[in-house]
């Protein structure tokens, strides 16, 4: 492991930054807005914006090895205790999950005005199923993670020495639920559930273990990664071909483009990890020769404001396209339009989470604690990683020791 993956600091204790993880962050929340563009921008049976879409799925299990690998990360060299561990998280993730839930139906009453009581049930809804808008799921998502968190670390603590049995056994179980989950015809009970089974836990649970046990072997991961270099880039290209050819052949069998870019496909596991892995590796490429210039404080930056990124960006992509013909991006023709809305989409988010952390309302609406911010090209501050474990989160806490204890 070379001294650019992992960066030791000990002013308030044996921390461990992850640098890779800041461009893994950062590269799959500049994709998941590339997919929420184009699935807001085109029609949901445009066949060009679903090609480009099955590529792009592999956002969400990205973002959940991620969430895995950061939490297990910062907790492995301690227990963690429940109540102030959930408490903690509900602060973090909850709030926000609740206050933009409010925001996202407020904004979908705009186009579909419903009287105060009906709306109030739509608002419950959308809470308790994650579906105020199409990205909440995962903070749902999340909140259930941090819910078995605590057992989760104990699975991971009883199976050392046999986490290669426990990642087939989870792999092999995904692919039963992609199977299933991935029904063109459901009915009764399964047809009433299916659209809300994509906040449930269970439907990522591979991508979960495997970001847990990669946090576990995080120092022999970083090492294979680095070392395998080509192998990672021939994944990507068979994995994407993989996902591609299966795209392209659901079409030519009459299945349209929406449930044909479905992100419960078997296909999507190898495709998910081969660019997670293909992430990472730029990522520690990056970090072997950042030096502190403007380019990685900006990675670093963009990954600190990465959450609040996730949480509003679909605002504006609302605010471009609700007007429909009218709407600035229907003015523009296929692709352009996508190419300029989500140009929008980025910086406007940006420079939004970025007045907004400087507000007393930081926390509920970007899942950070107010700062005073300094610019983008001015030395940052060391920061503590108290809110390691969110979408947002830039630093990583773990104890040398932990390796040695966990990694068998």
């Amino acid at each position: 492991m070379t001294a650019g993956a992992f960066e030791l600091r000990r002013p308030m204790g044996r921390t461990v930054h992850v640098y890779p993880a800041d461009m893994v962050r950062v590269l799959t929340f500049a994709c998941v807005i590339g997919v929420h563009t184009v699935s807001t921008v085109n029609p949901l049976d445009s066949v060009p914006g679903g090609a480009v879409v099955m590529l792009l799925h592999f956002t969400r299990e990205a973002f959940f090895v991620l969430t895995a690998f950061v939490l297990t990360h910062r907790y492995r060299d301690g227990g963690v205790h429940p109540l102030p561990f959930w408490r903690r998280r509900l602060l973090l993730v909850g709030v926000p999950y609740v206050v933009w839930s409010v925001v996202y139906t407020g904004l979908g009453l705009v186009t579909a005005p419903l009287p105060i009581g009906p709306a109030l049930l739509v608002l419950l809804r959308n809470v308790a199923t994650g579906t105020a808008w199409f990205h909440l799921y995962f903070l749902l998502v999340s909140l259930q993670f941090y819910l078995v968190f605590p057992l989760f670390r104990r699975l991971l603590l009883v199976t050392r020495g046999r986490h290669g049995m426990l990642l087939a056994a989870s792999a092999f179980l995904q692919v039963l639920i992609d199977l299933w989950l991935h029904d063109p015809v459901p009915t009764g009970a399964k047809a009433e559930l299916l659209p809300y089974l994509g906040s449930v836990l269970l439907s990522y649970q591979f991508f979960l273990v495997l970001g847990g046990v990669a946090a576990v072997h995080a120092s022999r991961v970083d090492s294979w990664i680095r070392g395998h270099t080509g192998l990672i880039v021939a994944a990507v290209l068979l994995g994407g071909a993989l996902a591609e050819g299966r795209y392209q052949w659901s079409i030519a069998h009459g299945v349209g483009a929406e449930f044909a870019t479905d992100v419960f496909q078997p296909v999507m596991l190898p495709w998910s990890v081969a660019v997670t892995a293909a992430f990472y590796a730029i990522g520690a490429a990056w970090a072997d020769r950042r030096a502190g210039g403007r380019a990685s404080r900006f990675v670093e930056r963009a990954s600190d404001r990465s959450f609040g990124v996730f949480l509003l960006h679909p605002t504006i992509l609302w605010a471009l396209t609700v007007a429909g013909a009218a709407s600035p991006a229907a003015q523009l023709s296929a692709p352009w339009s996508s190419f300029a809305v989500y140009g929008v989409a980025v910086v406007g988010a940006l420079l939004v989470v970025e007045v907004l952390q400087r507000t007393a309302i930081s926390l509920p609406l970007t899942g950070k604690s107010r700062t005073a911010g300094r610019g983008w090209g001015l030395p940052r501050r060391t920061r503590a990683a108290a809110s390691a474990d969110t979408g947002g989160s830039d630093a990583i806490e773990a104890g040398q020791p932990a390796l040695r204890s966990m990694d068998a």
